[in-house]
């Protein structure tokens, strides 16, 4: 599939770019209590045509029981807790005459607890609304196995219950890998590495493709980045260096994900063979869970949303 960047207007934020090999400390960037905001200017495909809507990620630290995978609001021992980066990812688009409201919410173990090194998989929610009814379905890592949970209004899917084996080794979740490519704590991959996973495909991807929940095999590639000419146009016309990440999924599917040079690796876009795409507007660097005031919508008129 031949791949074609449109502009994106992207913002500078975050701490300064890291010298070409460095990796800045993990904990002194994501561990100042705010969280990294940023906007997209979308299209998704759905009913057969190209919708333009809305996207958000947010990615923001966080504490979560070690037991329950539940976010810690209590007084918990150290112990009984992981360390995560979670991922909110919001799309919007409308259908017609009705709207859908789309929230995906990763939790991945920053140190990692089961071998699988930096932001192992611990939780992946979706949740699906539109006018006809809505869906939710959970994705727990226990073990060995992924528990599965899905609840949908619909009644060829219904409620039902589902457990997958882990393989061994070279696991990943699609969701997970807009955390892991982003490669925080130093490199996941070597630049032109290519790599044979068995993927569990994105919750949104299963809805919309009304698939069956399976893990699939997959070839992930790192590209070279700046070296091989990777870029992608930013605000005033300056091309930002980035690394181009690909997977290409049994069945014909394929998605690039632009990820920036520059620590701390931002998603600066993607596309997908479904014709899909995203590109960044805005960046901020926000605590954006106290920012619930009228005056706060302001914040909305920056990151370019409605």
């Amino acid at each position: 599939m031949k791949c074609l960047l449109l502009a994106a207007a992207i913002a500078a934020s975050g701490a300064p770019g890291a010298v070409r090999g460095e990796t800045p400390d993990f904990y002194a960037h994501w561990g100042d209590g705010k969280a990294e905001v940023s906007s997209y200017r979308i299209v998704q495909s759905r009913y057969g045509d190209q919708r333009e809507g809305y996207g958000v990620l947010v990615f923001v630290t966080e504490d979560i029981n070690r037991k329950t995978f539940i976010k810690v609001e209590s007084p918990t021992p150290a112990e009984d807790r992981i360390y995560t980066l979670k991922l909110n990812s919001v799309l919007k688009f409308t259908t017609g005459i009705y709207d859908y409201s789309v929230m995906t919410s990763v939790f991945s173990a920053v140190d990692g607890s089961g071998g699988d090194g930096a932001f192992e998989l611990k939780k992946v929610t979706m949740s699906s609304q539109e006018w006809c009814g809505h869906v939710f379905e959970e994705v727990k890592v226990v073990g060995r196995e992924l528990r599965g949970d899905l609840n949908s209004y619909f009644e060829r899917e219904g409620k039902r219950d589902y457990v997958l084996d882990l393989p061994d080794s070279d696991f990943e979740s699609e969701d997970n890998l807009l955390i892991r490519i982003r490669e925080l704590r130093g490199p996941f991959m070597e630049p032109g590495e290519r790599r044979q996973i068995s993927l569990m495909p994105a919750l949104w991807q299963l809805r919309t493709g009304h698939q069956e929940r399976n893990l699939v095999s997959a070839t992930l590639i790192k590209g070279s980045g700046s070296e091989s000419g990777e870029g992608v146009d930013g605000e005033g016309g300056e091309s930002l260096p980035a690394i181009r990440w690909e997977w290409k999924v049994e069945g014909g599917r394929e998605k690039s994900v632009w990820v920036e040079e520059a620590y701390p690796h931002r998603i600066l876009a993607w596309q997908d063979s479904d014709g899909n795409s995203g590109h960044l507007m805005k960046t901020l660097r926000i605590p954006y869970w106290q920012l619930h005031g009228l005056a706060d919508e302001k914040y909305r008129e920056e990151l370019l949303i409605p």
